[in-house]
């Protein structure tokens, strides 16, 4: 397999650009960031002088046809992917946009088609999905090691320093459920083999508050009945971050699942305890150079746009369940 490392313009230069990608591109095989775009013109020029990016455009389309831009990572607010997917397609370049893929399904869907139609690859930022500890738990799970699932928990905080304005506002999809609720909602179903069926929850501040909640609860259930509880915030300093899965036959219980270079797990059973540690993994820039081993092998190492509808279809639901203070279905 021929992968050819890509020259990124990145479409949004906030904390994930400063902090994640442009520090992970720099570890990466197959990923340089060549270019920037963000409107506001005084934030492009120390942005580009910090980290040594020369081409900082105004406009989205300035961005997109750029000839030293081979793709295009969209990280803007939620609620505006829309727009630099499109442009991206229309140019012919290959997309990775942050989750959610929009904000709602008629644009997830127009995302998906404008891609398809143009023969431009579309992936979605889920980068847990890169996190081999969570394969390991898994598989540990498949090999049946603690019985039949029962249940599930986990539990994942935000740095309290991702708080600004547009994620206190619900209209541009500011809630916690949308910077790390998708994440969870993607990871479960892949941990314990089974489609979510239906969902109830809790949220703070409450949705009709004009606030994007800070703090989720979920409590889901899964096509074999496996209860599943999430529970997402960006306003709880000392989380655990952590994992518990309960079986007929034993139970499993991870140590922090972020913020730290190694991973725990501790599995009892009847034959006793056993631990295991793994070193964490890099994400962001194993999602880069698996981005251009998809682009090279038509692989799906990443989320799909379909990924990205199904998880705009799930949050949708889940907003009406918090809204209605009900128990509803996903399909």
């Amino acid at each position: 397999m021929d992968v050819r490392s890509l020259r990124w313009g990145l479409v949004g230069l906030g904390s994930l650009a400063a902090n994640g990608i442009v520090p992970a591109a720099a570890r990466s095989q197959f990923a340089r960031i060549t270019a920037g775009m963000t409107r506001d013109a005084a934030k492009g020029q120390a942005f580009g002088a910090a980290h040594h990016i020369p081409r900082i455009h105004a406009t989205v389309e300035a961005l997109v046809e750029d000839p030293e831009v081979d793709a295009v990572f969209v990280m803007s607010p939620n609620d505006a992917h829309l727009a630099p997917v499109l442009a991206a397609a229309a140019a012919g370049k290959p997309v990775l946009c942050e989750k959610p893929l929009a904000m709602t399904e008629a644009d997830a869907q127009r995302m998906i088609d404008a891609c398809e139609q143009a023969g431009v690859m579309l992936r979605l930022g889920l980068h847990l999905r890169f996190e081999k500890f969570l394969d390991r738990v898994a598989e540990v799970l498949r090999e049946g090691r603690i019985g039949t699932v029962r249940a599930l928990s986990i539990e994942r905080a935000a740095p309290l320093a991702e708080r600004s304005a547009w994620r206190e506002d619900p209209a541009r999809g500011g809630s916690i459920l949308y910077d790390v609720g998708l994440h969870l909602l993607d990871a479960v179903p892949r941990l314990i083999g089974q489609a979510l069926v239906d969902v109830a929850g809790l949220a703070s501040p409450p949705p009709g508050s004009g606030m994007g909640a800070d703090t989720i609860t979920l409590l889901l259930r899964s096509e074999g009945d496996v209860q599943v509880s999430l529970r997402a915030s960006r306003e709880a300093p000392y989380a655990g971050n952590d994992l518990v899965v309960i079986g007929t036959a034993g139970m499993l219980r991870t140590g922090p699942l972020r913020w730290a270079g190694e991973f725990s797990m501790t599995i009892t059973n009847a034959e006793g305890v056993v631990r295991e540690r793994m070193d964490a993994c890099d994400l962001y820039r194993d999602e880069l150079d698996g981005f251009a081993r998809d682009l090279a092998d038509g692989g799906t190492r990443l989320g799909t746009g379909s990924d990205g509808l199904r998880l705009v279809r799930m949050a949708a639901v889940i907003e009406r369940a918090l809204a209605e203070g009900r128990r509803l279905p996903f399909a």
